[in-house]
């Protein structure tokens, strides 16, 4: 698995991006709502649905986060 930003149109890399952060999306389902709401990423198969990632591997990167610390989400 690619450890990249699963953020609409953020191209950092784990690795490439020096300085980031890169934070696992929560399993706890409150807590992922949030975090799915604020990255405001669509469906691929249906633009009108929320996106839903398939595996829990996925990260963002601390630039999509108040001061890069993502416990202020």
């Amino acid at each position: 698995m690619v450890d990249s930003c699963c953020a609409p149109g953020c191209q950092n890399r784990r690795g490439k991006a020096k300085g980031k952060s890169f934070y696992r999306i929560p399993k706890d389902p409150d807590r992922r709502l949030k975090w799915f709401t604020a990255i405001k990423r669509a469906n691929q198969d249906n633009k009108t649905e929320r996106w839903e990632p398939s595996s829990n591997g996925f990260r963002l990167c601390s630039d999509h986060f108040i001061s890069g610390m993502f416990f202020l989400m």
